[in-house]
């Protein structure tokens, strides 16, 4: 009902307007509901801050990093490739380990074998079920003979600092326990670097982290910037 009675009083403006000189009493009159129509206007913004998206969390464990990345390459290195890598594990029962190669991204499995691992063929990172007791079965590592370290949320991403933490090793990791992670440095704006088994030097940006809830495993990803080894 309201809005039936400001639509008239919307068109009646332009014509009292053009009229204003000769009709005083009609040009006195239409102020009124132009200013009652301002009402509902400020009614509408008082209700808009709950539809606010930046107001609402983000889901525990998992968000969009921020962290800016220096792309300046390191020496006798090229310009940043830029790219994707994730973690997405099948459920325990496949029996099957995903090998993750930082110079593309790219990942492929293979079955598991209590750990070990049959071909690594470049890959950087492993990921394969610990246990298979219906969740939380994956861990997370580092391939055995290759340079593979955390870069913290707080330190410099730069080519050159990711080459250095690349020496530090990362030992298995249960990405389903928050705490332990946390203490780790694993977390959204942190960083797994390495110096690659092609001379590169890669920086897999930890974007998104989401555990798997009952029973599920967790899975991580984010952005990759590789500065190849210069021919």
């Amino acid at each position: 009902m309201d809005r039936g009675d400001a639509s008239p009083t919307v068109a009646s403006p332009p014509s009292s307007s053009a009229s204003s000189d000769s009709v005083d009493p009609a040009s006195s009159e239409e102020p009124e509901p132009t200013a009652t129509t301002t009402t509902p206007a400020s009614d509408d913004k008082s209700a808009a801050p709950p539809l606010d998206p930046p107001d609402s969390p983000l889901p525990s464990g998992s968000g969009a990093s921020t962290t800016r990345v220096d792309l300046a390459p390191p020496r006798g290195h090229g310009p940043a490739r830029e790219s994707s890598w994730g973690l997405t594990p099948a459920p325990c029962t496949n029996y099957e380990q995903q090998l993750i190669d930082l110079d593309t991204g790219l990942s492929r499995v293979e079955k598991e074998d209590n750990g070990r691992i049959g071909e690594p063929g470049g890959a950087e990172l492993h990921y394969w079920p610990d246990t298979c007791t219906g969740g939380a079965d994956y861990r997370l590592r580092g391939v055995p003979n290759t340079r593979v370290g955390l870069l913290r949320a707080d330190d410099p991403h730069t080519a050159e600092q990711c080459r250095k933490v690349s020496n530090t090793g990362l030992p298995p990791l249960n990405l389903n326990d928050s705490e332990t992670i946390e203490q780790a440095g694993f977390v959204v704006g942190a960083a797994i670097c390495s110096v690659t088994t092609e001379g590169s030097v890669a920086m897999a940006t930890i974007d998104h982290i989401s555990d798997g809830g009952i029973g599920g495993e967790a899975t991580a990803s984010g952005t990759l910037y590789v500065w190849p080894e210069a021919s």
